[in-house]
């Protein structure tokens, strides 16, 4: 009988050992520095002009310009510069090229920091991404190290079980101690397929993700213009639904399986909580599809930066160099009459006369 005890309190003993703690919430705000992927403190929102919303009166008031170039001069504030630009013309007037000049390098000046400051979202996003599944990563090693030790408990349960049955004489006993080792050596075999395990709490100060899932109005992550280009509808391939419902529509049927919590709302869009390592996993994944879109923004900036230096007399492939040196079309072909077989000459000479014919 004190044998059978022995075996008892020893089988009994194992999940505790093996499992206990396994499930423990580990304080990711403690033991992880969690603040690495933030912005630098003199981080500042580049994009600061507050573009005009409503792109269906902007279309209709700029018909001369095409949808995609009035829409991006809008969101990167540049559709004044850009409309003085054009109505510059065909002036080659020195004041006119001075003045050229200076708007380009104005609208040059914005876009380069409108590019700048998606650079920097996406590399912050990439960063999160990464930090949640390492996080991720790290929960699934110690679950994977909990599970063989379960499985290794498990064959030793088995193991004693069946010496013990053999060993003890009494048929009653045998039969309390089979049943007995293997209810045990169920459970531990039961717990290895538990879908949580070790889980982690985490606090997000700044959630990238929180201003796209609720659609706000304005946003104290992304610029008014970045703003302007997930919200409206003209941006996205379809023009029928913005970036923003696409890319929250893409979360809930792929990432979230249609399915949000108010517990999963406040983990993944909110101000954090406990997380599983498939929650981090998830959350990674937002995060990169979020990264993508924002990055595609810059496709619209290039078609913005193309269309202005396509625009106009120094806009187009005529050598610059030497129609900045020259202050009229009249001089120009003077000029290149003295040398009207040269290459270069014909090339510019072509390029300006078909200028001059729009």
């Amino acid at each position: 009988m004190k044998n059978y005890l022995r075996y008892a309190y020893l089988l009994m003993a194992l999940p505790c050992l093996l499992g206990c703690g396994a499930a423990r919430v580990l304080d990711g705000n403690a033991q992880f520095h969690q603040d690495y992927c933030a912005p630098a403190p003199l981080f500042r929102k580049t994009v600061a002009m507050r573009p005009y919303w409503n792109t269906d009166s902007l279309l209709q008031a700029h018909p001369d310009l095409p949808k995609a170039v009035a829409i991006s001069a809008n969101a990167t504030g540049t559709l004044s510069q850009l409309l003085q630009l054009k109505a510059l013309g065909r002036d080659t007037g020195m004041a006119a090229q001075v003045q050229r000049a200076t708007l380009r390098a104005a609208i040059q000046q914005r876009l380069l920091l409108a590019v700048t400051e998606i650079s920097g979202l996406a590399a912050e996003m990439d960063c999160e991404g990464e930090r949640a599944d390492q996080l991720g990563r790290y929960l699934d090693n110690l679950n994977s190290s909990r599970n063989t030790k379960l499985t290794v408990g498990s064959i030793i349960v088995a193991a004693i079980t069946t010496v013990a049955t053999i060993a003890i004489k009494d048929h009653t006993m045998q039969n309390a101690t089979a049943i007995t080792g293997g209810v045990i050596s169920s459970g531990l075999a039961l717990m290895t397929v538990n879908p949580a395990g070790r889980r982690i709490r985490l606090s997000l100060q700044r959630n990238v993700l929180k201003d796209v899932w609720a659609r706000a109005d304005s946003s104290d992550i992304y610029s008014p213009g970045l703003w302007y280009m997930l919200s409206d509808r003209h941006f996205s391939n379809s023009g029928t639904i913005s970036l923003m419902e696409s890319i929250t529509g893409r979360w809930k049927q792929y990432d979230l399986d249609r399915k949000v919590s108010a517990a999963d709302a406040e983990r993944y869009f909110g101000n954090g909580g406990v997380y599983t390592a498939d929650n981090l996993h998830t959350r990674a994944a937002m995060l990169n599809e979020l990264q993508s879109t924002i990055r595609s923004l810059n496709q619209n900036l290039q078609g913005l930066m193309e269309y202005l230096d396509g625009y106009g007399g120094e806009g187009r492939v005529c050598d610059r160099r030497m129609e900045a040196a020259l202050s009229s079309t009249s001089h120009f072909h003077a000029r290149l009459g003295h040398q009207v077989n040269h290459p270069r000459a014909l090339e510019v000479k072509e390029c300006l006369r078909g200028w001059e014919s729009k």
